[in-house]
């Protein structure tokens, strides 16, 4: 009965260590930036997009359309 508690107990601390340890993101992952607006100047179009830390601007042509959203960083 001890044996099988003691089972348990390991299984439980371990599953807890895991859990509690921090995630860390990899080099690799893809930033996406979200378009929060955009306005049309003579004959430029600025896009105004935004990560959770972020600003970033892309200028386009008046006949183009601005993506919805733009990879930043990878």
């Amino acid at each position: 009965m001890i044996k099988k508690l003691m089972n348990r107990s390991i299984i439980l601390a371990s599953s807890l260590i895991f859990s509690i340890s921090p995630a860390f993101a990899s080099t690799q992952t893809a930033v996406t930036a979200q378009l929060i607006k955009s306005e049309a100047e003579g004959s430029v179009l600025i896009c105004q997009y935004r990560t959770i830390k972020q600003v970033h601007f892309k200028v386009l042509f008046t006949n183009q359309t601005c993506p919805l959203e733009i990879q930043v960083d990878h």
